[in-house]
C-alpha cells in the first residue's frame, strides 16, 4: 500500500540578512489579507484500489498552460471525498490575461484582468500577497482576499519580467529573468536589474545568498541576491528551459534541451558533475522524497539520478514526451523502501510511478506504474497537489480535479 502524507513537511527557513525596509520617507507596505496557511505544500494521501476519476472541473477563459497555484488556508475542515481543505484558494492564470481565484468547491471568488495576454501567479505565493506576472512584462501584487490591486509596475527592469516569478520569503524579494535579470522588493520597488543575454525561461533558485539563473543561452549565472552583482557564470551543454533546482545540500542542478544534467556547488558555482540522460529535458529537474533527482524527458522517459555524482539509478520508458517537471509524492510513514512520483505527458496521461528508494539494498526492483489516467488533452504544466487530488490545467480552459485512489484523510482534523 503506497500512501502520501497529509502532514506538511517541516520548513527550514534560511536567516538571510536583507529583508528590505522602505526607503526614507516611504511608508511601510500596506498589510494585505492574512494568510492562515503555513506556506508549505500539503502532501496527499491515497491508497489502493487505484481507480482514478475526475471529481470536478472548473472553467476559465483562455488556455491554462501554467500550474494551478494552491494558496493554503487554516484547514479547519477537510472534505471526505478528496481530503481538500475547505478554506484553500485556487489561483488559475490563463492566456486570456485573467487570474481567477476559486474556493475548494470550484466557486468563483474573484478575478483580476491583466489587460494583456497571459497571466501567471508566482508558484509559491507569499504570506502577504498574490504576486502576478502579466504577458506585457508588468508585475502586480494582489490582496488574496478580494483580488484588489495593491500595486502594479510596468516593465520594472530594462529587460522586463515576462517569465515565472520566484518569491523568496527569506529574502523578502521577487526574482525573475527574461532577456535580463531583476529583483523586486515586496513593496514593488526595483531592488536591482542586470542586463544579460537570454532569454531565461524558467524559475531561478535561491541558495543561501546566491540567486542562480539558467537560460537558453547555455549559461548558468550566480548573482548576489541582495545587490545583483554577478558572482560567477558556467557554461552547460544546451539551453535550459525548465529552471533551476536547489538540493537540500544547497547545490543546484539544471537539465538542458540537449539532455545533459549539470550540478554546481554553492556558493562558488564549482562544477560537481555532469550526466547525459537523453534528449530535450524541458521541465525542471526535481528532488524526490528520497533525495533522488528526477528528470522527465521529451523522448519519452523518466530518469532517476543519484545526487552525489549524477549516476543514473534507474530509468523508465513512457509512451509520450514529458513536458513538465515531475511531482514527488510522499507516503504516510516516510519514504520506506519505495518512493513515488507523478508525471504528466503530452498525450494527456497522468501516472504515478513507484521506485526503489535510495539507500535500500537488495532485492532490487524496477520502477513500475501504480496507475494511469487520461484527461483528454496534452498537459503542459506540472499538476498541483491538494489533499488527495491532483489539479491539472488544460488548453481548453478547464482545470480538472483528479482523485487517483481511495482518499485517506486521517490527519486529526475534522472531516465533512
Amino acid at each position: 500500500m503506497w500512501l502520501g502524507a497529509c502532514t506538511p513537511p517541516a520548513a527550514a527557513p534560511r536567516a538571510l540578512p536583507f529583508d528590505p525596509l522602505p526607503a526614507a520617507g516611504e511608508e511601510d507596505p500596506p498589510t494585505l489579507a492574512d494568510d492562515a496557511g503555513d506556506g508549505t505544500e500539503r502532501l496527499a494521501r491515497w491508497s489502493p484500489p487505484f481507480a482514478p476519476r475526475v471529481a470536478a472541473e472548473l472553467h476559465v477563459a483562455g488556455a491554462v498552460l501554467g500550474p494551478v497555484v494552491l494558496r493554503h488556508g487554516a484547514c479547519p475542515t477537510r472534505r471526505r471525498s478528496d481530503c481538500a481543505c475547505e478554506d484553500d484558494l485556487l489561483l488559475v492564470g490563463s492566456t486570456a490575461g485573467v487570474l481567477a481565484a476559486f474556493d475548494v468547491e470550484g466557486n468563483p471568488v474573484w478575478e483580476y484582468a491583466c489587460g494583456a495576454a497571459d497571466a501567471r501567479p508566482s508558484v509559491a505565493p507569499s504570506g502577504e500577497a498574490v504576486f502576478l506576472r502579466c504577458g506585457d512584462g508588468s508585475v502586480a501584487a494582489l490582496d488574496p482576499g478580494d483580488g484588489h490591486e495593491r500595486w502594479r509596475i510596468a516593465r520594472p527592469a530594462r529587460a522586463g519580467l515576462a517569465t515565472p516569478l520566484e518569491w523568496s520569503p527569506w529574502a523578502g524579494m521577487l526574482f525573475a529573468g527574461d532577456d535580463g535579470l531583476a529583483a523586486l522588493h515586496r513593496s514593488g520597488a526595483v531592488a536591482w536589474s542586470w542586463p544579460a543575454p537570454g532569454p531565461f525561461a524558467g524559475r531561478p533558485a535561491l541558495s543561501g545568498r546566491v540567486i542562480v539563473f539558467a537560460g537558453l543561452d547555455r549559461i548558468v549565472r550566480g548573482h548576489d541576491a541582495e545587490t545583483g552583482e554577478e558572482l560567477w557564470r558556467r557554461w552547460v551543454v544546451g539551453g535550459v528551459e525548465g529552471g533551476v533546482l536547489e538540493l537540500e545540500n544547497s547545490d543546484v542542478v539544471v537539465a538542458t534541451l540537449y539532455g545533459h544534467v549539470h550540478a554546481f556547488g554553492m556558493p562558488d558555482g564549482a562544477p560537481r558533475w555532469e550526466t547525459t540522460v537523453g534528449t530535450l529535458a524541458r521541465g525542471s529537474p526535481v528532488e524526490g522524497t528520497d533525495g533522488t533527482i528526477l528528470v522527465g524527458l521529451m523522448d519519452g522517459a523518466l530518469v532517476g539520478l543519484a545526487p552525489e555524482d549524477g549516476a543514473v539509478a534507474w530509468g523508465l520508458g513512457v509512451p509520450a514526451p514529458i513536458l513538465a517537471a515531475p511531482l514527488p509524492i510522499e507516503r504516510g510513514e516516510g519514504v520506506g523502501e519505495r518512493a513515488s512520483v507523478v508525471y504528466a505527458d503530452r498525450d494527456g496521461f497522468l501516472a504515478e510511478v513507484s521506485y526503489r528508494a535510495r539507500g535500500v539494498v537488495l532485492p532490487a526492483e524496477a520502477p513500475e506504474e501504480s496507475w494511469r489516467f487520461n484527461v483528454g488533452l496534452s498537459i503542459e504544466a506540472r499538476p498541483t497537489l491538494e489533499g488527495a487530488s491532483l489539479l491539472v490545467g488544460l488548453e481548453d480552459g478547464r482545470v480538472v480535479r483528479v482523485v487517483p485512489g481511495e482518499p485517506q484523510c486521517g490527519d486529526g482534523v475534522e472531516e465533512r
